[in-house]
C-alpha cells in the first residue's frame, strides 16, 4: 500500500474538513466533531461520500492531529497514536502487515490505552481484572 502524506492540509469541501493523507484504499481527513476533533478514514470513491471506515477522536487542537497522522503508518499500524476515544468501537482497524510491529498494535480500549497497561477512564469497559 501506497501512502502519501500531504505537506499541507488540502481542504474537504464535502467532509468540510482537511485530507492529512491518503492510501490505495482510504484518504484520512479531520473534521471538527463538537469537543473533539474527529479523524476519518474515508473510502476512495462513491462510498466515501456518505460514510467513513474508522473514525478517532482527538483534542481539539489540530496540530496534535497532524502530527500524530504524519507519524503513522497504515501499512504496519492499526491506528494512529494520540487519540482518546474510538466512535468506531465496534470496527477497529486492521493494518495489512500488522505482525511487523506487534508492540505498537497490541489491543486498545475504545478510549485509546492499551488493555494491559490500563485505561485512564473510570468504569472502561475494556478495563482488564488485576
Amino acid at each position: 500500500m501506497t501512502v502519501t502524506h500531504h505537506p499541507a492540509p488540502i481542504p474537504d469541501e464535502h467532509w468540510q474538513g482537511e485530507e492529512l493523507a491518503a492510501d490505495d484504499t482510504h484518504r484520512y481527513v479531520w473534521i471538527w466533531q463538537g469537543f473533539n476533533i474527529r479523524l476519518l478514514a474515508i473510502p476512495h470513491g462513491e462510498a466515501g461520500q456518505w460514510s467513513y471506515d474508522w473514525a478517532w477522536c482527538y483534542p481539539r487542537d489540530p496540530e496534535t492531529v497532524r502530527e500524530a497522522v504524519a507519524e503513522w503508518d497504515p501499512d504496519i499500524e492499526d491506528e494512529p497514536s494520540g487519540w482518546h476515544k474510538r466512535p468506531t468501537y465496534d470496527k477497529v482497524r486492521r493494518a495489512p502487515r500488522r505482525n511487523e510491529a506487534p508492540s505498537y498494535n497490541r489491543p486498545r480500549c475504545i478510549h485509546g490505552c492499551y488493555v494491559h497497561d490500563g485505561c485512564r477512564t473510570i468504569n472502561c469497559p475494556d478495563q482488564e481484572e488485576r
